[in-house]
């Protein structure tokens, strides 16, 4: 994968492994909720501000992530949500480049929750 600075983002998400794809609905992204917009959104800004280096980065987490629903034995008692492992996947990144810490996510995570937050970044 190319780093950030030269891999334009509609190429990402157009050149993203079926592994990894997101759900697509007649061609076009396919979201059920508004939370997955915005997360599938944060993760897309933070690459094009170069918040982290390439979008290898972003892209290994969300294996990882999928891989270890894929390998536990919940996984066919619960529902599927691809958005669910991109925002798991997105939190271990911006925990992990310092981006914010875990605690800052937590805070951030309740504040939306509350009603408290309604802007992704100020």
């Amino acid at each position: 994968m190319k780093s950030c600075e030269s891999q334009a983002i509609e190429s990402v998400i157009t050149y993203m492994s079926e592994e990894v794809a997101p759900p697509r609905k007649n061609g076009e992204l396919e979201f059920r909720e508004p939370w997955e917009n915005r997360s599938f959104g944060m993760a897309l800004a933070l690459y094009e501000e170069k918040r982290y280096s390439s979008w290898e980065d972003f892209r290994s987490r969300l294996i990882e992530e999928i891989k270890e629903w894929e390998s536990t034995e919940h996984k066919d008692s619960e529902e599927w949500n691809y958005y669910e492992h991109w925002l798991s996947a997105l939190e271990r990144l911006v925990v992990e480049t310092g981006i914010l810490n875990k605690r800052e996510v937590d805070t951030r995570t309740d504040e939306f929750l509350t009603g408290k937050r309604d802007e992704i970044f100020y």
